[in-house]
């Protein structure tokens, strides 16, 4: 298991001033508390974004860990999953948690244009304790995504999420999906949201370590391909956090933020709602694409 981090010092510092991670934790041991803690300040303060993928004459996404650290903390801004999740992996290898990454399957509703499970499309960190415990720690899957680190124990399942939802990790086969990597390898991470509601499958994945070539061909397709779902849409999320839990979220979905609006009100809520500041060149990048609102 790789367990080198790219990050410094100085970086690690100020990353935790970023995501204004309080003084109190930093130094703590590498325990549940901490993670969680972390992992609550990192969401509420680094958005799940693509807005790299429609207000860019060369739009593209590079997992370089100096790249997204300077995305993230230097400028601002924040990313998609597998930015968000390498980089996390990273900060918590420097640290000194027991962590690697593995890629997911995406499960798309029958309102999908691709119905059903996905090619590898995403990305999530297993984080074993010192107790042997293991975790989910998930910061890039957006708007249901875990609010938490998800114990790998189907014992512990349901959970509270946000508001109603409710989340499980059922352990063993997945309908649709073989067992060609062992059921005792895998996951998969299903939410409902509120007691009357269908369970529902977000994405499986197996107990395997995916290396960063993996994920530079994973990236490839998430970030080029036309028929992809974050190359035709503009999405932005980020939670809310008040007394340190996460209390909502404000998402922009291609045209709205419980409203509909135009490109230059976008532009706004960008700027307003995501801390999101674009330049008059980005601006116009967008002109001509799918994705560009009247």
């Amino acid at each position: 298991m790789v367990s080198i981090s790219d990050l410094g010092p100085d970086q690690i510092n100020q990353y935790f001033a970023h995501i204004q991670l309080p003084s109190e934790f930093q130094g703590r041991g590498l325990n549940l508390e901490f993670l969680s803690v972390i992992h609550t300040h990192h969401i509420s303060r680094i958005p799940y974004e693509n807005v790299a993928l429609h207000y860019s004459k060369t739009p593209g996404i590079s997992l370089n860990i100096a790249e997204i650290y300077d995305k993230f903390v230097v400028k601002g801004r924040g990313g998609y999953c597998m930015e968000h999740n390498i980089f996390l992996c990273h900060v918590l290898r420097f640290l000194g948690f027991q962590v690697y990454l593995t890629g997911a399957r995406l499960h798309r509703d029958a309102n999908s244009s691709a119905p059903g499970w996905s090619g590898w499309e995403h990305a999530v960190n297993i984080v074993t304790l010192s107790n042997k415990a293991q975790y989910l720690v998930d910061v890039g899957y957006g708007g249901d995504g875990p609010t938490i680190p998800v114990p790998l124990d189907a014992a512990c399942m349901p959970m509270p999420n946000l508001g109603t939802q409710e989340l499980r990790l059922l352990h063993g086969s997945a309908p649709g999906l073989s067992d060609g990597c062992g059921q005792d390898n895998l996951w998969t991470y299903q939410l409902q949201n509120g007691p009357d509601q269908p369970w529902r499958s977000g994405y499986s994945f197996y107990e395997i370590e995916f290396f960063p070539r993996d994920f530079e061909v994973i990236n490839f397709y998430t970030s080029q391909s036309p028929a992809g779902v974050l190359t035709n849409r503009v999405l932005v999320i980020r939670f809310l956090r008040e007394q340190g839990r996460i209390c909502g979220k404000v998402v922009l979905n291609q045209n709205e933020v419980k409203k509909n609006i135009g490109e230059e009100e976008r532009v706004k809520i960008l700027r307003d709602y995501f801390g999101i500041d674009l330049t008059r060149e980005e601006q116009d990048a967008i002109v001509g694409r799918k994705s560009a609102l009247a």
